[in-house]
């Protein structure tokens, strides 16, 4: 009995909240047309691998101590 209770007062609240929309108050934040995604902003310099490789060979021998 004490279930059924429950879903009484479950059930209509899950209905009312299914229904209900949220509303924005704010504008949706749009883009300008001339934006070019297509070049990179700076290319990837090769010494990012570099240090990279440097830190998993030094991580990789501090484990191993």
């Amino acid at each position: 009995m004490k279930r059924y209770k429950q879903l009484i007062y479950i059930t209509p609240l899950f209905v009312f909240l299914s229904f209900t929309n949220v509303a924005s108050a704010q504008q949706i934040i749009g883009f300008m047309d001339d934006v070019d995604d297509e070049t990179p902003a700076a290319p990837i310099d090769l010494l990012i691998y570099t240090g990279l490789a440097a830190g998993a060979a030094l991580g990789v021998k501090r484990l191993k101590k």
